[in-house]
């Protein structure tokens, strides 16, 4: 019995020594690599945010660049700790932030108070300069105080800790227009996610210009906050490449002035112009203004509408149809048809502007003249299928490309829905909708001496070392011949010269062009009979005037297009006289020689025939970078007496507009892209 009670007496003992010698192991055994996993625990990696590219304009001045900014938070939990509780403390500690960082104590002071004491991370500015931050933090480490929290069941630990430590700060940066809004619209906005669903340059590059992200090791203190000095970079963050754009910011900044002052005085709804070089499809200016709701006065338009709105142009479209006539043989410029004022193509009659008795007209006046009756006779030599072919040639149904997420392919209805009406609505224009990029692309054929070049907005990105890489160029594809578009050429020029647009000729720098004027759907249909009437009882157009010059040696093309103007409206009356300034600001900036003597090939991309008489005048000329002075380069628009309303960014286009086929049958255009605006019924000029 006794040795029983002696082995039970001994199990309890060593049952009662386990704790002990557990307690004992750990202290000569685990030490190291309990400390080691505490520190762990205390450690965590965060993501270095890397500094995004800049986009630079044609010069090398920057139209988008990212400022480093500093988020500045408090942890309520740390300053609970800090022992920084009632109402009176909270406001020394306000105090004495606000100083360190140059902002209001008192704000400082109502964001803490509203907070939970549970908060871990109270929002106070997400734009403080991060030098002014890395002061303040440095300013309030100098006080510093002892900390004891718990670290288990039982023990607690104590540590020290300062005011800096309730601070917390996170890196960010912030997007920075140095042009304020000109060519944002183009660019692109940055938004706390980055770049938006249709936010130009900035959302297309938005990989090259964001960089790579680095990698950072930052230390908590007991109560979570992060102790000040403690940070360690495992990983430094890549910069991103920054972007080359072919714009130039000089006449961006006076073609938006030109255009708003110009579609004001036109009484116009809003405006586009495109100005580029026909030979490389760069663009130099891409400009959109429309009307103030409220005020009624011009801003810059809230989309890229040069790009993601198509139009129904009405007679700007007989160039296509007339080329492909010439190409195909069936006609020259000199061919006469005897037209009527009006003809009648199964259960549509279409009509010329003006009634006019049977006249011969060659084919070169039926483009000056911009008769649709004349061009209709033309296409129905050519057919349907010849022309659809044209027009997709030209670029018509297609993106172009251009680096803009927001791009319209227009609206070009498939050839097999196609009815001998709308063979005549093709022809001049109004069966099918385009973009303004793809009207100025379509016109520089002709500039080109009949081979398509592609638009082009990026010209080339530079990576974090300086390396500069070229964005592939589209190779240029035939169209139609040299000889095609040499004669093409000489209608255009005719048409400045005696035609619908001889007002608007440049001496020493011959013009080729052609207007168009085209009706628009009225939004609500307010007449059974006739969808053009809206419900003021008039009719409201689209008027476009497009061209290039010189037309010896094409260095410069323009097409210009406004919506939403009133009766009375033609192309050459409210597009001509924008046309013809931009002209004038595109001579003075890339500093084109006047032409001397005619090539004996117009439009076809001869040399010219004469040397330059402007020394160092000539298309490789630097462009000037800084916005020029408000009046210069005014001529009928005054440029220099509007004032652009700012307007808020990348506003989306919503709901579908219709349009028309013919003079007298409404069809519906659906959106495409970005949206699609619809117009209608060529009333030519």
């Amino acid at each position: 019995m006794s040795g029983r009670l002696w082995m039970v007496g001994g199990i309890f003992a060593v049952l009662a020594l386990l704790p002990l010698w557990k307690l004992v192991g750990v202290q000569l055994r685990d030490t190291g690599g309990l400390a080691e996993r505490g520190i762990e625990q205390r450690m965590r990696e965060v993501d270095l945010p890397p500094e995004r590219g800049t986009i630079y304009d044609r010069n090398g001045t920057e139209l988008a660049i990212s400022m480093p900014r500093t988020v500045v938070g408090v942890d309520r939990v740390v300053l609970t700790a800090l022992g920084v509780t009632t109402a009176g403390q909270i406001r020394d500690f306000a105090n004495a932030l606000g100083a360190a960082i140059e902002r209001d104590p008192v704000e400082i002071d109502q964001k803490i108070a509203a907070a939970k004491e549970s908060d871990r991370f109270v929002k106070l500015y997400d734009d403080v300069d991060p030098d002014v931050a890395t002061a303040a933090r440095r300013t309030l480490a100098k006080e510093k105080r002892t900390i004891t929290q718990p670290s288990g069941a039982t023990a607690t630990e104590t540590t020290t800790a300062t005011l800096a430590d309730a601070v917390a700060l996170q890196a960010r940066s912030e997007r920075v227009h140095p042009a304020g809004e000109s060519a944002l619209r183009i660019i692109g906005t940055m938004g706390a996610d980055g770049p938006g669903p249709g936010a130009g340059v900035e959302r297309v590059y938005n990989k090259a210009l964001s960089g790579t992200n680095g990698k950072v090791m930052v230390e908590r203190g007991v109560s979570g906050q992060t102790i000040t000095g403690a940070e360690n970079v495992t990983r430094k963050a890549e910069p991103g490449s920054d972007v080359q754009l072919t714009l130039d910011r000089t006449m961006q900044y006076e073609a938006e002035r030109i255009l708003a002052n110009g579609t004001a005085n036109a009484r116009a709804g809003s405006g586009i112009a495109v100005i580029g070089r026909p030979t490389t499809g760069e663009l130099l200016a891409v400009a959109g203004v429309e009307k103030d709701d409220e005020s009624g006065a011009m801003k810059l338009a809230t989309s890229p509408s040069a790009f993601s709105d198509a139009y129904q142009a009405g007679s700007v479209f007989k160039l296509v149809t007339v080329s492909a006539a010439i190409e195909a043989g069936l006609v020259g410029p000199d061919t006469v048809f005897s037209v009527p004022d009006h003809i009648q193509v199964k259960d549509r009659t279409f009509s010329d502007h003006d009634p006019h008795p049977v006249e011969a007209m060659s084919a070169r006046q039926i483009v000056a003249e911009s008769s649709n009756v004349g061009t209709i006779m033309i296409a129905q030599q050519l057919g349907k299928q010849k022309l659809y072919e044209a027009l997709k040639s030209f670029g018509f149904g297609s993106k172009t490309g251009i680096e803009t997420p927001s791009e319209s392919k227009g609206v070009l209805p498939p050839i097999d829905k196609w009815t001998d009406p709308d063979l005549a609505a093709s022809a001049i224009g109004t069966h099918q909708a385009a973009t303004p990029i793809q009207l100025w692309s379509a016109y520089n054929v002709i500039a080109n001496g009949g081979r398509y070049v592609a638009p082009r907005l990026v010209d080339a990105t530079i990576d974090p070392a300086g390396n500069r890489l070229p964005v592939a160029e589209t190779p240029p594809r035939p169209v139609i011949s040299p000889s095609t578009s040499a004669q093409v050429s000489t209608a255009l020029r005719a048409v400045v010269e005696e035609g619908t647009g001889k007002q608007w000729d440049l001496p020493g720098f011959p013009v080729a062009a052609k207007t168009g004027t085209s009706r628009m759907v009225s939004p609500q249909r307010v007449d059974k009979k006739d969808g053009y009437r809206w419900a003021d009882g008039n009719y409201h157009y689209v008027t476009t005037f497009t061209g290039f010059f010189p037309v010896d040696n094409p260095q410069v093309s323009i097409t210009v297009m406004l919506q939403d103007t009133p009766v009375g409206s033609s192309g050459s009356l409210t597009a001509g006289p924008i046309f013809s300034d931009l002209s004038r600001l595109a001579i003075r900036e890339l500093g084109i020689a006047p032409t001397a003597t005619t090539a004996s090939t117009p439009g076809a991309g001869a040399a010219p025939t004469t040397v330059p008489t402007t020394p160092g005048a000539g298309a490789d000329r630097p462009l000037r970078a800084a916005p020029a002075t408000a009046g210069a380069a005014v001529a009928a628009t005054g440029a220099d007496q509007t004032t652009i309303v700012s307007a808020s960014p990348n506003r989306g286009l919503t709901g579908s507009t219709p349009a028309a086929s013919g003079s007298t049958t409404t069809t519906t255009v659906p959106r495409n892209g970005s949206g699609t605006v619809g117009s209608v019924a060529s009333d030519d000029g």
